[in-house]
This record gives structure tokens, sequence and C-alpha cells, in this order.
């Protein structure tokens, strides 16, 4: 939905071209309080199109302002069409290598992130760091943005270790720059801890999180979403360190954060509520995860619509909370309906469909259907071995699935070799 532009009201003329009320805007935004930011923003847009036309610069500043606010309030698909604007103003504005259009640029690369569409956002991002590394230093701060920009595109499109050597680069970076202990540094180290997730390298991902946590509560004390969003990440890593029974507060504490910062239906939220049924699962406690997981669904459906590569996380949740819940019909359904949504969205061959046909294979097999399910499993193992090389742990999770499956076909001669495989996977 597009974002018209208003005129500024009569009784409101006011003697500004629009700055001070996108300044004010901006500094809420910083401060969490993007609701009460967006109302600014679009007043400001509006009086700088009154004053100066549609094509000027201060409107693109203006276009920008409101595109990041729109996007805080999860409203990414109202801020495209903003940001796409403002690097066409930029771009008549200024050189082809101006340091603006690559800001306007990696603000766009943002929004596509958001709406799933890593692949459109690439070239985007690579043209950003190009004009950086052309404008600045090699070791300047912007050129760390941009950097980190990039790695969050191969973070989306599954190249954790080219995004990893990203990571470490911003982070060197802004360590240079500012110090150990400033706000930027913290979100860099949030940014690499996240990837060495991807990775599987949560016990390394810990300490940069706690790190990056005393920074933030520092400097912007203990509500903020800065905070929160550190909080979200660590309460992921110690689920993956098995560990969630320290999770669980972690994770509350985060989502808590969230609610009073976006409101209880933005997808932040769905995001929390999401990672704490899965922690709570985790704990045996399914029962109590089983409203959250729905929760996190219809918020996200609201959002996003059908068929967004997000509801697809959803609604997988969704199925695992159900299946261990005993309701097996509606979690195959859910099943279904989520491998459905990533093979459109990704094409047949991607690790999380991958995963998808996993979950639904090990549906079908505690249906009783093992015979259904095999075919899934071996498409599981192959898109993981083309990904990820033949010894992956994901590898070795897919193998001892199939071994499962075969076992419980009768076929436990061809799972051995099947299980002997996973073995000196996990001990390499």
């Amino acid at each position: 939905m597009a974002t018209e532009y208003e005129q500024p009201s009569s009784d409101a003329d006011d003697p500004t071209d629009g700055s001070d009320l996108s300044n004010l805007a901006t500094i809420l935004q910083g401060l969490g309080r993007a609701d009460e930011a967006e109302p600014l923003a679009r007043r400001a847009l509006a009086v700088a199109v009154a004053i100066y036309g549609a094509d000027h610069p201060q409107v693109g500043i203006c276009l920008g302002v409101h595109a990041g606010i729109l996007r805080d309030l999860g409203r990414a698909d109202e801020a495209e069409p903003l940001a796409r604007r403002c690097v066409t103003i930029a771009e008549a504005t200024y050189d082809s290598d101006h340091p603006e259009i690559a800001a306007n640029l990696s603000n766009l690369v943002n929004i596509l992130l958001d709406l799933g569409r890593a692949h459109e956002a690439e070239p985007l991002a690579r043209r950003a760091l190009t004009i950086a590394e052309a404008t600045h230093d090699s070791d300047h701060p912007t050129v760390a943005l941009h950097v980190n920009n990039l790695a969050a595109v191969f973070r989306k499109t599954d190249r954790p270790r080219e995004a990893e050597a990203l990571g470490r680069r911003a982070l060197a970076i802004d360590e240079a720059a500012y110090g150990s202990d400033h706000p930027t540094v913290a979100t860099s180290l949030c940014n690499l801890a996240a990837i060495l997730q991807d990775l599987d390298r949560a016990d390394e991902a810990e300490p940069l999180l706690r790190r990056a946590l005393a920074i933030d509560e520092a400097t912007y004390g203990a509500d903020h979403p800065h905070v929160g969003n550190c909080l979200g990440i660590l309460a992921g890593v110690l689920h993956d360190l098995f560990r969630s029974h320290e999770a669980e507060p972690v994770s509350r504490r985060s989502l808590a954060i969230d609610e009073a910062t976006y409101g209880s239906d933005h997808p932040e939220v769905a995001t929390g509520l999401g990672n704490l049924a899965s922690i709570l699962q985790d704990l045996d406690r399914a029962d109590e995860a089983e409203p959250l997981a729905r929760r996190a669904l219809a918020i996200d459906e609201a959002a996003y619509g059908s068929d967004h590569p997000a509801i697809a996380i959803r609604v997988n949740n969704l199925a695992t909370v159900l299946f261990e819940l005993g309701e097996s019909s509606e979690a195959e359904a859910l099943a279904r309906r989520a491998l459905a949504i990533d093979e459109a969205s990704h094409g047949g061959d991607h690790p999380t469909v991958a995963t998808r046909l996993s979950n639904l294979a090990i549906i079908l097999q505690g249906l009783g259907r093992a015979d259904e399910a095999e075919p899934l499993a071996r498409r599981a193992l192959a898109i993981s071995e083309a990904v990820y090389g033949s010894d992956h742990p994901t590898v070795a999770i897919c193998l001892e699935n199939l071994a499962t499956l075969l076992r419980d076909l009768g076929r436990a001669r061809e799972a051995k070799p099947l299980d002997r495989r996973a073995r000196a996977i996990r001990k390499s």
C-alpha cells in the first residue's frame, strides 16, 4: 500500500522546510518511539513537497526518514516505494558515485531484506559498498556499515562463510574507529554473532553477544529496542547450546521489550513469540508454546499476507508444536503449507526447503506413513549435501533421519551405513 502525501494543514504554516520535523522524527525513532515519529515524518515530507516540489533533495531526505520509520513499524511494503523514490532523487541530484546514493541504496537493501527479497537486494548492496570504498578510506566507519549490509544479504542467501568474513571486517573497522565500548561496535558484534550461530558455532557467538548486551545496556538502558534485539539473539544462541532453561527468561525479557516498543501486533513481536515457543517446546511445555505460535502466525499473516517466507517459518513452528501435542493431521497440513511457500519463494533446491522436507517426513513417519516419508527424506539429504558438502552437521541430521525411516520400514541393513557416516561427521 503506497503512502500518500498530505498537504500541510492551513493552521500550521511551518516556517521551516520540514527539516526540524524530520530531525525530531529521527530522534524519536532512535529512542524506539517510531509510532510517535511516523506522523511527524509524514508531515515533514508534505511540507518539503509543498515548498520545493516532488523531486528536490530535501524531499529525498524526508522520504528516507519516513521510509526508515515505516520499516521500524513493520510496514516495509509501504516503505519500499518511498525508498526507491529516494534513490531516484539522489541519482538525479548527484554524481553516480556520491555517498548519498550509497546511503539511499543501503536503506532500500534493508527494506528488501525485510520483504524476503534478498536476491534483489544483493546488487544494490554491492553497488553501495563499491561507492563507499571509492569515496572513503577502506577502514572508514561508513564502509563498515555497507560491509555489514552485504553480510546480511549473504546470510539471507545462505552464504554464511562469506558473511562471516564481512562481519569480521566490519567489526574490526568499527572497533578501530570508535573504541571497544561504542554502540556501533555492539551492533557489529550482534551481526557477527548471528552469522556464527548460522554456522553452528553458538559457543563462539555467546561471548560476543554478552559483550554487545553490556554495551547496549550501558548506552541505552535496560529497555531499549537495541537491548531487546541483542537479548533475542542471545536467547537463540543459548537454545542452540541446549541451555533452554537459561534461554527462557532471556527470551521473555526480549519479548517484553519488543511489545512495549512496537505494540502487540508487530512482526518483531511475532519473531519473539515464535522464538519463545520453540524454547518452551524444548522444555517439554508444548501446551504453553501452542498459543504463542498461533499468535505469531496471526501477526505475520496480517503483516505479510499468506505466502511470504516469514509465514513459512511461523507455519512450520506451529506444525512442530501440534505434532508434539498429538494433533498430527493439522500438523501435516501446516507442514505441507510451509513447504509449498518455501518452494515457491526459494526454488526446489534451497536449504530451507530441505528443512521443510525433513519436518514433513518426520510427521508422516509419526503417522505411520514411512513409505511416503522416505522420498522426502532422501530429497532433503541430497539438497543438504549439494549446499553444505558431505561432512556438514546438517547432513548428519539428514542421514540420521533417513536411517530411522529405513529401520521403520524394516530395512535396517540399509540404515547401518547411514548411521556410521553420521557418526563420523559428528566426530570430525
